[in-house]
Parts: structure tokens; sequence; C-alpha cells
């Protein structure tokens, strides 16, 4: 009974796999109306065998997709490490270079003061006073008066400057110390994670070579779902950051569908999934009851960063706000703007479809902080 419940499953990820890689046999969204509205029950049916049956997978494959999830939580740790490392090691070069200068400055200036010191000794009996008392007349004195003033002060501020500067110096030293010890111990958590990294590895191919024929062709769907949606966040991430370098003003974004009656029907957060890590996040919400060809429009003034097919978000349009922030518009009948298309808050960019891995007509909508998917509903509620 297991290993048929397992074929079943492995049937509606191949479906999946297929409409998720490759979109483009999608026929016209505006030719498969008719077709979507006569087997929207069984692909309901299957979506949510997908999702939400966890009882019919075997505690090996199970098991198999959490070592996965170590592996590449592992590796994005150490790819974050990699960055920060190479981060830091540029500062501490520049923060050399900014104490060997800093320290060049202390050294002439310290070498002037002492030249002014001897100057001052050899002088003898001359004194400030004597020099007053030699003026001709009362402009010859203020003029005496006052480049003695002046050269006072400048003795004053060379020493002050002095002092400062090899406080400043110090303070580069312990700074430098700091960046140094922080790039040791950095260094020494990626050996660390790269080893359980290794380990997992090991522990997880062990566990796949004991899995029967039927697992092991399980796992191999699953791991190439994993990639391809590892594949379109990339993509995703990378987009967020194109385009656009002006400021996000902040305020209510927009509700994406312009149509009355449309509500929420799946919310952002944990979806239970019966594949360990596949999907754990919804990482948007799921706008319904809009209907085929309903407006979608953009949520705040920006520039579009993302106008195509990309994987299970079928058409999609991604727009680049400014400060990190972006939204991403998934699922549409047909795509209404292009990339680098400036556009206003409530500009049309796309029509509700379902395209992509979509039961029925809705719009995906999420909001990216640094490419990183969050709540949308405090921006859409102006919190």
């Amino acid at each position: 009974m297991k290993n048929q419940l397992i074929k079943v499953i492995s049937i509606i990820l191949v479906i999946s796999m297929i409409i998720c890689l490759y979109p483009n046999i999608i026929v016209n969204a505006t030719n498969l109306n008719d077709k979507l509205q006569e087997n929207q029950e069984k692909q309901e049916e299957a979506q949510q065998k997908l999702e939400y049956i966890t009882e019919e997978l075997t505690d090996a494959v199970v098991k198999v997709q959490e070592y996965d999830d170590e592996i590449r939580q592992a590796e994005q740790e150490i790819a974050d490490l990699n960055t920060k490392l190479s981060a830091l090691q540029e500062k501490i070069e520049e923060s050399t270079e900014e104490l060997n200068d800093k320290q060049k400055e202390y050294e002439e200036n310290k070498t002037l003061s002492e030249e002014r010191l001897v100057a001052m000794y050899e002088a003898g009996k001359t004194t400030y006073l004597s020099v007053l008392l030699e003026a001709t007349d009362i402009v010859d004195f203020i003029t005496k008066y006052s480049s003695l003033e002046a050269l006072i002060q400048s003795d004053i501020d060379l020493l002050d400057k002095i002092h400062q500067e090899r406080e400043e110096i110090e303070a580069s030293k312990n700074a430098l110390e700091d960046q140094k010890s922080e790039l040791k111990l950095l260094r020494a958590k990626r050996e660390q994670t790269s080893i359980i990294m290794k380990n997992n590895k090991a522990i997880q191919q062990n566990t796949i070579n004991q899995l029967s024929a039927e697992e092991q062709e399980l796992q191999k769907k699953v791991q190439e779902y994993k990639d391809e949606q590892e594949r379109i966040e990339n993509l995703i991430k990378l987009a967020s950051g194109q385009g656009y370098s002006g400021d996000y003003v902040g305020g209510v974004m927009a509700w994406p569908v312009a149509k009355s009656g449309t509500y929420i029907t799946s919310g952002y957060g944990d979806r239970e999934h019966p594949i360990q890590g596949v999907v754990k996040l919804h990482s948007g919400i799921d706008i319904g009851n809009a209907g085929y060809g309903a407006p979608v429009i953009a949520a705040a003034d920006g520039v579009v960063t993302m106008a195509g097919k990309y994987g299970g978000y079928g058409n999609c349009v991604m727009i680049n706000h400014g400060n990190g922030i972006s939204t991403l518009y998934g699922h549409g009948q047909k795509i209404l703007t292009t990339v680098g298309t400036e556009v206003k808050k409530g500009d049309l960019i796309m029509e509700v479809g379902s395209t992509g891995v979509s039961t029925g007509p809705h719009v995906h909508f999420e909001v990216r902080v640094n490419g990183t998917a969050v709540n949308p509903l405090p921006y859409l509620s102006g919190e």
C-alpha cells in the first residue's frame, strides 16, 4: 500500500516539476479558461495531496530531506560567512592603511614640535618679553605681539594635535585588533560549519543508499523540485537589488488587485508539506475571487526589475521600490509592463491568471526586504 502511495506522490511531483521547470508548455492563459474550470477539482485534489498529506511518505525519505535542509542551510551560512570574511578583510586592510597614515602624520608633527622646542632652547635668554621691548613704536609693538601670539597659539595647537593623534592611533590599534579577532572567529565558525556539512552529507548519502528503488526515485524528484525552487529564489533576490536607486517613501501600499470583492485565500507563514523542507514558508499572500483578466496594479512607486515567466510563479512581475523594498506579483494571465519601466502606485502591470503552479485564478503577492520575503500585511495596512 505504501509503495502505491509513493508512486502516486511521485506522479504528482513529476507533474508539478514539469509545470515549474517548463512553464512555456502551458498554453496561452486566454485559451485555458475552459480547461482550468473543467479540471479545477482534479487539480485541487492533486495539490492537496502534494501539500498536506504527510503520513504517506516513508520516514526514511523524510529523514533524507531533513539532512538536505541542514546541508543547504550550512551551505548558505558558509556563503554568508565568506561574504563577511571578504568584507572584513577589506576593512582590515583599509584600517591598516589609515593607521599607517596617522602614524606618519603623528611622527611628522612630533618631529616639528621637537624642533620648535630645540629652537626655543637655543634662543637662550631671549624671551617673548624682550622681543616686545625691542619694539620701536606702537605699531611695531602690536605687530610683534600679534606674531608672538600666533606663534604661541601655533605651538599650543600643535601639541593638542599631537595628543589627539596619539589617542586616535591607540583607538585605531584597538579597533584593528578587534577586527582581527572577529576575522579569526569567523574563520573558525566557517571551518566548524564545513565539518558539520560534510558529516551531514555522509549521513545523508548513507541513508539514501538504504532507500528502496521507489524511495530513491521519489527522493530524486524532490531534490530536483528543491533545486528549482532555490534557483527561482536566487533570481528573485538578484532582481530585488537591480534597477532602482530611489527611496521607498513608505505609507500604505495599494491593494494589488484593482477589483472589489477580492480577499486573501491563503496567508503568509509556514504551511504543512509532505516533504520536510520543500515548502516550509508561504512567502506571500494569495488574493482570490478576482477572476481571469482582473487588473493587477503596482502597490507603490518604483521600477520593474522582473517581468516574465519564473517557474512556479508563472507570469511574474517584480518592482523595486528603493531602500531594499520590493514587491512580487505571481500567476498572471498577461504581463502588461517591461523590465526597466518606472511605475507609479496604481499603474496597471498585469492581469490576474493561473499560470505556473496554481489551481485557479489568483494573485500571489509578496513584499521583500533586501531579497527576503516578509509578511505583506503590515505594508498593506500602513503599519
